[in-house]
């Protein structure tokens, strides 16, 4: 493939894979290779295995190893489709799209790579479809390890997405076809085990990841026309928008994990997976975890009546007499209990009672997925205690992004804040080494590739 073409490629296709992607200029490279890690975590790319030139790309997040069979794959496929005779850029890319597709199914399995393929060709089909006036709801399992007993084409899935009724036959969360290597089906599956509190995907697709390990794939498609893609044991891919969206659940728990001043990984797993939760609901939202010292600081952009905690409201009354603030006189001689009786605190009132003195890695997890969803950010301290619920920040003058962007900047400064948009992204901030606040890490986030 010519370097211009390929470079085009990495500005359009990959930007579907990887959010806000880092291209740098065009680099000599030895060796025989499409795509190489780095000991950085960033990949080396080339469009021909013999080229002499590439390009390095990064982003938040390091790369796998598991990226760079995906890259190898599509590279691959790509360079078929860049062969082909008279072939229109509108056409072009299409067969991108596909072969994007195909790189995935290979990156899951080579042996039902074909099969899962048609799956999710077939799903996406009945996105567009509608039964009855609503939206189709399906699920499929591939094992790869089963064969089918009766492999007539009476039995194979491609006979039984021709059928209208194939349609309500399975419903994505609790029934399934289930499907051999070859496409051919096994049996109807449903799944009567409890949701996972700790399962690395949405809430209401946890009872899939028991069943999904090392040789079932599953593929689901949602309510809302989405595709969810399940292996071992875990949430690997999503198709949202028309975009595919790979997962790293450990690497983003661990780059929390170690931005925060809490040793508990479960902490670190509460938080992602409350962000992940509220990535696939309907409202955004910003979860934001502060440091020990930076507490006061932090609460002078909280306002007293969304705090549910009474040590952090004590602080935050001491504050208010401190700068001779006006409401303190009216609240003084309050106790917290006093202070939550009043007419305009009823939200956290409420908010105290339902969370019961827990912190917030001890909460039911739809719990925790509800307390974010409420307008504003809810704010937990170093040791996991909730200090606000719904809070609205007083955002710190020169903050860049949306309202809730420019909220999560200005937690950062103070420790870790997460923010959780409507269309699904999850960014992560925290200070850079000079005290800036940066992006350290992204997930879904569509934006155009930054090229430097």
């Amino acid at each position: 493939m010519l370097i211009s073409r390929f470079k085009e490629v990495l500005e359009t296709s990959v930007r579907y894979l990887y959010p806000n992607i880092k291209i740098s200029p065009e680099i000599e490279f030895d060796g025989l290779y499409l795509a190489k890690l780095n000991d950085d975590g960033s990949m080396d790319v080339k469009g021909d295995i013999h080229s002499l030139s590439g390009y390095r790309i990064s982003r938040d997040q390091p790369f796998l190893p598991t990226d760079v069979e995906l890259m190898v794959t599509f590279i691959k496929e790509t360079d078929n489709i860049e062969a082909l005779p008279n072939m229109s850029n509108e056409y072009i890319e299409a067969l991108r799209t596909t072969a994007l597709n195909k790189a995935i199914a290979d990156a899951l399995s080579t042996d039902a790579s074909p099969v899962i393929l048609k799956v999710i060709n077939a799903l996406t089909r009945l996105s567009e479809r509608t039964y009855e006036g609503s939206k189709i709801k399906y699920g499929v399992f591939i094992n790869t390890l089963l064969e089918a007993d009766n492999r007539t084409n009476n039995i194979s899935f491609s006979n039984l997405m021709q059928e209208n009724y194939s349609a309500v036959l399975t419903n994505g969360t609790e029934s399934f076809i289930e499907l051999d290597k070859d496409g051919f089906i096994l049996r109807y599956l449903q799944l009567n085990s409890e949701k996972s509190d700790l399962g690395l995907a949405p809430y209401d697709y946890t009872r899939i990841l028991e069943y999904c390990g090392n040789n079932v794939i599953g593929v689901v498609l949602s309510s809302k026309s989405e595709i969810l893609v399940f292996h071992n044991n875990e949430l690997k891919y999503t198709k949202r928008g028309g975009r595919w969206n790979p997962y790293n659940h450990k690497e983003t728990i661990r780059v929390i994990h170690e931005r925060s001043e809490n040793d508990n990984l479960l902490f670190a797993k509460a938080v992602y997976i409350t962000a992940l939760d509220l990535s696939f609901g309907t409202s955004g939202g910003i979860i934001s975890f502060l440091d020990e010292n930076e507490i006061k600081r932090a609460l002078q952009h909280i306002d007293i009546h969304d705090i549910v905690n009474s040590k952090y409201f004590d602080i935050k009354k001491e504050m208010l007499k401190e700068t001779n603030d006006p409401i303190y006189e009216s609240i003084m001689n309050l106790s917290f209990d006093d202070f939550l009786k009043l007419k305009e605190n009823g939200k956290s009132c409420v908010l105290n009672k339902v969370i019961g003195g827990r912190k917030f890695f001890q909460l039911y997890r739809k719990l925790r997925q509800e307390l974010v969803a409420i307008d504003g950010a809810t704010v937990i301290d170093y040791n996991g205690d909730i200090v606000a619920v719904g809070a609205i920040i007083k955002i710190e003058a020169g903050s860049k992004g949306g309202g809730r962007i420019a909220a999560a900047r200005t937690l950062s400064n103070y420790g870790i804040a997460i923010e959780i948009s409507s269309d699904s992204s999850i960014k992560g901030f925290a200070l850079d080494n000079e005290g800036i606040p940066e992006q350290i890490f992204t997930i879904a986030d569509f934006n155009t590739i930054r090229v430097e």
